[in-house]
C-alpha cells in the first residue's frame, strides 16, 4: 500500500451490502453512547473521544472520517447484523484528508493517493463530500458485478455464431438469465442512488463540493459506462432467451413430427391388417 503523509488523516469508503437497516442501526449507537443524527437515507455517528466522523448511507455504504484501520475494521464488522444482502467482497477506496484554507481534492504527486483539503472540520462539509465518495464506491460495486455477469457469459456469443447453438443445458440456461436479470434490476432498482441526493435541495450552498467530488471520481462518465455495459447485458439476455426460446420450438417440432410418423404407422397398420 502506498504510503500517506504522517500530519494527514484517514478517510475511506466502504461498499458492504445492498442496503442498510439505518433505523436499527441509530439505535444500537444510541445505547452505546454514541452521538447519532438519522435523517432519511443517512446515519451521522460522532466519535466522543476525537475528532472523527461515520455516515452510513442507506444503499449500504458508509464513509470514515479520522479513524485508524483498527476502527475502520471495527466498523466493517459492527454493521454486518444491520447489513441486508451482504456482498461476497467489500469494496474500499482510501483517501487522506487535511484541514486547510480551501477545500479541495486533489492527488498527491509524491505519495500518490487522493487528498481531501477541508477548510474546516464541520461535519456538514464532510456529509456534502461523503455523499460523493459513497455513490463513487457503490458504482464500483456495480460495475464488478455487471463486469462478472460480462465476462462469465462473453464466450456465448462466439460459441451461437460457430455452432449455431450454445453447448448450455435448459436449465443453465435459465439460471444464466436468472443471474443477468439479477445483476441488471439490482443496478435498475437502485440507480436512484446515484442521482443528486435531496440533502442539497435544503443546502445548495454545499452542493459544489458534492459535484467537485463527482467530478474528480469521474462518476458521470463511469455512469456512462455502465450504461452501456447494461446494454451489453440486455444483448446477452436477448441471445440466451432466444436460444430457449429456439429450444422450446424445436422440441414442439419434434414432437409434431413423432405424432405424425405415428399416425402414419397406425394408418399403416390398420390398412394391412384390418
Amino acid at each position: 500500500m502506498t504510503a500517506q503523509p504522517r500530519s494527514f488523516m484517514r478517510c475511506v469508503s466502504f461498499c458492504t451490502a445492498e442496503s442498510y437497516d439505518l433505523r436499527e442501526l441509530a439505535n444500537s449507537f444510541k445505547r452505546k453512547g454514541y452521538l447519532s443524527r438519522l435523517s432519511r437515507d443517512v446515519l451521522h455517528v460522532t466519535s466522543i473521544k476525537k475528532s472523527a466522523d461515520i455516515f452510513f448511507f442507506s444503499h449500504g455504504s458508509f464513509v470514515c472520517w479520522g479513524f485508524n484501520k483498527r476502527q475502520e475494521q471495527k466498523w466493517l464488522d459492527y454493521v454486518k447484523a444491520f447489513a441486508h444482502n451482504p456482498l461476497a467482497a467489500v469494496e474500499s477506496d482510501h483517501f487522506c484528508y487535511r484541514l486547510g484554507e480551501e477545500t479541495t481534492i486533489d492527488t498527491h504527486e509524491r505519495f500518490r493517493i487522493d487528498v481531501i483539503t477541508l477548510d474546516s472540520d464541520n461535519a456538514q462539509l464532510k456529509l456534502a463530500m461523503s455523499y460523493g465518495l459513497a455513490q463513487a464506491i457503490k458504482l464500483e460495486a456495480f460495475e464488478d458485478a455487471i463486469q462478472r455477469a460480462v465476462k462469465k457469459n462473453s464466450n456465448l456469443p462466439q460459441e451461437i455464431a460457430v455452432r449455431g447453438v450454445t453447448s448450455l443445458s435448459r436449465n443453465a440456461l435459465f439460471k444464466r438469465m436468472g443471474e443477468i436479470f439479477l445483476a441488471r434490476s439490482s443496478i435498475n432498482l437502485n440507480s436512484e442512488y446515484l442521482d443528486t441526493p435531496e440533502f442539497f435541495w435544503r443546502n445548495p450552498n454545499l452542493e459544489p463540493y458534492y459535484v467537485m467530488t463527482k467530478k474528480f471520481l469521474d462518476i458521470p462518465s463511469r455512469l456512462m459506462s455502465l450504461n452501456q455495459k447494461l446494454d451489453v447485458l440486455q444483448d446477452l439476455f436477448d441471445i440466451l432467451n432466444s436460444q430457449v426460446e429456439h429450444r422450446h420450438s424445436s422440441m414442439l417440432e419434434t414432437i409434431i413430427i413423432l405424432l405424425i410418423l405415428i399416425e402414419i404407422m397406425i394408418s399403416i397398420f390398420k390398412f394391412h391388417f384390418f
